[in-house]
């Protein structure tokens, strides 16, 4: 509380109104937030090029990610990562791709794990190409069928993400498929269990669907539509010593969990699409 009073008083405004829930920022805190975010990145950066010049490694690491790539892909990459630098600490933020963009932008985090900016700005690092799949329940009619046909999305009863992978959205566009959304969900695990439900189908991509052990039948998809997975990052020359030696774990890691696993045509379901 001191300090606060005294900052507020060097400033010459009120950074926060205090009431029953705690601090809550004022708009003038709000506007200098971005700044004040941007001081401490630069004031850990700074940190940790000095600790690099002088051999030892330290700082921290703010990542936004997707949750299919928080779960399947930095685990790995951060084991193998925390072994050769324990000093360095990691924050990771499960985020949709605008609040990744957003982190990105106010220096809250350094680097995210998601679709490619629409904006242009930033650079970008392309990881994986993806296929999305249709769910259904096992006594859905579509559980017996070889495939999903994308069209029968206007027909049918969808479960879809609630403008949270706009890459979606953006590959039905073309086709111009309007689906009959009537349930939407921003947590995949949450769309899963509507589909347990028989309440609709799904499509989801095949990173969010990896390693699921339910009931729901996955298909699929005719025509197939991907997307694209990869670092997002503001400037990889000015980024910290910490994020860019990550990054290299984390691509390494990334080229050998992919480079395992069947093409996109999923040979798993080899025996359903007859394809393989």
């Amino acid at each position: 509380s001191h300090i606060i009073k005294r900052l507020e008083k060097a400033m010459g405004f009120a950074l926060f109104t205090r009431g029953r829930k705690g601090l809550v920022l004022t708009p003038n805190g709000q506007r200098v937030l971005p700044h004040v975010r941007r001081i401490i990145q630069a004031n850990e950066l700074f940190i940790e090029e000095t600790s690099a010049i002088s051999g030892v490694l330290e700082g921290h690491i703010s990542i936004g990610a997707y949750e299919s790539a928080a779960i399947h892909w930095l685990p790995p990459a951060l084991a193998r990562f925390h072994r050769d630098f324990p000093n360095i600490t990691v924050g990771i933020n499960e985020w949709r791709s605008d609040e990744i963009e957003a982190g990105l932008e106010d220096g809250s985090i350094d680097f995210g794990i998601t679709s490619p900016s629409k904006n242009g700005r930033m650079e970008w690092i392309p990881l994986k190409t993806e296929p999305y799949m249709a769910v259904c329940a096992p006594n859905s009619p579509f559980a017996k069928e070889l495939a999903f046909q994308l069209r029968r999305l206007e027909e049918t009863v969808c479960i879809l993400p609630y403008h949270t992978d706009p890459d979606l959205y953006q590959s039905l566009n073309p086709m111009e498929i309007r689906p009959k959304q009537v349930f939407s969900a921003r947590n995949e695990f949450t769309m899963m269990a509507l589909v347990a439900q028989n309440l609709g189908i799904s499509i989801l991509p095949e990173l969010v669907l990896r390693g699921y052990q339910g009931d729901n039948v996955l298909l699929p998809l005719v025509p197939p539509i991907y997307r694209s997975l990869g670092i997002l990052i503001p400037s990889m020359r000015d980024a910290s010593p910490a994020a860019r030696r990550f990054l290299q774990y984390l691509r390494e890691t990334v080229d050998q969990i992919e480079g395992m696993l069947p093409p996109p045509c999923m040979l798993e379901y080899a025996t359903r699409c007859g394809e393989c």
